[in-house]
């Protein structure tokens, strides 16, 4: 049986179409994590965050951490005596491992968060607090090891 050049167009095009519905079905498929689910209202607060970005690299000696397995340690500011916040660790890829913290430090101006059995990764850290109504905000990305 010889085949014609318009069965070859067809079976091309058919296959093209196949592959494309394919794609669409799996894209749909892919779970989506967003970092919050109000980031239309979070992006209008955020110039708040950038002072207090601004307020914290000023500082002579800003917030300290120390990452340990599951456990962070956080050294905040000595003249900072009467400070409320909180800390926010969320995993971008998985938004079930996000925890957050209030801020309770002892006499040392210190405060140790246990993560209990959090899953190693790569991890956000965000530290929001006030001291004499005066904001701070500090943001990096912490690696958990085993």
């Amino acid at each position: 049986m010889k085949l014609n050049w318009g069965f070859g167009i067809f079976v091309l095009y058919t296959g093209f179409v196949l592959f494309i519905l394919f794609m669409v079905f799996r894209s749909s498929q892919e779970k989506v994590d967003l970092v919050t689910e109000d980031y239309y209202q979070k992006e209008l607060e955020y110039q708040e965050i950038i002072n207090f970005k601004a307020n914290a690299e000023n500082l002579e000696k800003g917030l300290t951490y120390k990452v340990e397995k599951n456990e962070i340690d956080f050294i905040f500011p000595e003249q900072h005596n009467s400070i409320s916040g909180n800390i926010q660790i969320y995993r971008p890829s998985n938004d079930s491992f996000d925890q957050y913290f209030e801020i309770k430090l002892d006499d040392q101006n210190q405060m140790k968060v246990n993560l209990g059995n959090t899953p190693m990764g790569l991890y956000k850290m965000m530290v929001k607090w006030n001291n004499n109504s005066i904001g701070y905000y500090v943001e990096k990305d912490i690696y958990l090891k085993p």
